[in-house]
């Protein structure tokens, strides 16, 4: 037995899945502890209402994230993966992305601009949600998906971590009133861009990549290249994060707010789950290279033991969520704590999905992908708009584990449909 998991340790492979896995997971339960610190600061000083207004911008900010991000996040790390042993390929690669998310980020300030003015939600709260576009700044100067590429997944811990750690101590420094809450989500914007100074300035120095501005016949390529990735992420992230804004036409701010509190705690267990995906994909497009079986056995080594740690997790969310909305608040809000027991589910749902949409992702099937996702988001609004209209946040919650249900599923049956069709081809040849 205990030869046997020398094995598992010590092989290659596996070493640097475990590493960059714990490298990852140091770096969420800091993203876990630190919220736990500056939430209940922030709902004290800002009251509720104030802390669902910078929820809500939150919320927005991710809709132009995810289309400056163009589904980089993805393509770029699996290109990465795959030609990270060609210094002049990788340098490439990168000129690219990042002259590409450069143009996108100023259309992405043109759309927002004038959606500010033309939204009296948001224009009442201009300052607001003009400083908040910082943390697309941030995230778009980001090259995550360099450091996934070459599986070196702590220089996202470190580099992400001191950004956490800014925001952190610039919060309780600068956050005193509750006018102050329109420079929270400055603050965290700030925290961003200097991890991404850093990281691009690291990237420079240690892997010798020469920053230059691409030819637009490459920006071109990457935007109808990747495009069905944009159209899948972005149809992702309205049924993530649409939900908080459609209920802020149905609701005051004292019921986003509890809403927004009871979503971050469930944030806190899904978080998990991106560190889980971040660790395997780049491993997984390398599998995509060799016999399918090898890649069923990977899932059925690493992914059910990580779902049953999930479900456990959600099962002691739902227990003691009385305790934690304590925890974090102060007092007990029975309205809080039985969204996050309605929220608990969710992550064991989307959970299950991870080998289906991982697997369509590294094979390229990126429009069956997409499809199922703008079904998804479809979906979404139409429930959130019905269940908000008459349930408010719990109508909100009981869309979100709706959506994630159809989602999961379809996804299984694109799968498995799509390559029923292939080995289908492949026997007829």
């Amino acid at each position: 037995m205990i030869s046997k998991i020398k094995i598992i340790f010590l092989k290659p492979d596996n070493k640097k899945l475990i590493s960059n896995f714990i490298s990852l997971s140091a770096l969420q339960v800091a993203s876990f502890i630190l919220p736990l610190v500056v939430i209940p600061y922030l709902i004290i000083v800002l009251g509720i209402e104030k802390f669902g207004l910078v929820s809500l911008a939150q919320a927005l900010m991710s809709y132009f994230i995810i289309f400056t991000d163009y589904g980089f996040s993805l393509t770029a790390t699996r290109d990465i993966a795959i030609y990270r042993n060609n210094h002049k390929k990788v340098s490439s690669i990168v000129n690219s992305v990042f002259s590409t998310k450069l143009i996108l980020g100023i259309i992405g300030l043109i759309l927002f601009t004038i959606i500010l003015f033309c939204v009296p939600k948001f224009s009442n709260d201009m300052l607001l949600f003009f400083y908040s576009f910082s943390m697309v700044i941030g995230q778009l100067l980001f090259p995550v998906w360099f450091f996934q590429g070459i599986e070196q997944m702590k220089y996202i811990t470190y580099l992400t971590l001191t950004a956490k750690l800014i925001f952190t101590g610039l919060v309780f420094v600068l956050i005193k009133v509750p006018n102050d809450y329109i420079y929270v989500n400055i603050l965290l914007g700030m925290g961003n861009i200097v991890s991404s100074i850093i990281s691009i300035w690291f990237i420079r120095k240690k892997f010798n990549v020469h920053f230059k501005f691409s030819s637009i016949r490459r920006i071109q390529y990457h935007l109808k290249e990747d495009w069905w990735v944009l159209v899948s992420n972005f149809s992702g992230n309205i049924y993530i994060n649409s939900n908080i804004i459609i209920l802020g036409f149905f609701a005051d701010s004292i019921v986003i707010g509890y809403y927004s509190i009871a979503e971050k705690i469930m944030l806190a267990i899904r978080q998990l789950l991106s560190v889980f995906s971040q660790v395997i994909y780049p491993h997984i497009c390398k599998l995509t290279k060799s016999e399918p079986k090898l890649l069923k056995a990977f899932f059925k080594r690493v992914f059910i033991p990580f779902a049953i740690f999930i479900f456990i997790c959600c099962v002691l969310l739902f227990v003691f969520s009385d305790n934690i909305v304590v925890l974090i608040t102060g007092c007990n809000i029975g309205n809080i704590s039985l969204l996050v027991k309605l929220l608990s589910i969710v992550p064991i749902i989307v959970c299950m999905n991870i080998p289906a949409y991982q697997t369509l992702l590294s094979y390229n099937y990126k429009k069956s992908y997409s499809i199922v996702l703008i079904s998804g988001a479809v979906i979404s609004i139409i429930l959130n708009f019905t269940l908000a209209y008459y349930y408010k946040s719990y109508g909100t919650a009981i869309s979100i584990i709706i959506t994630e249900l159809f989602v999961t599923m379809s996804l299984y049956f694109v799968l498995f449909y799509t390559f029923k069709k292939k080995l289908k081809i492949n026997l007829n040849l």
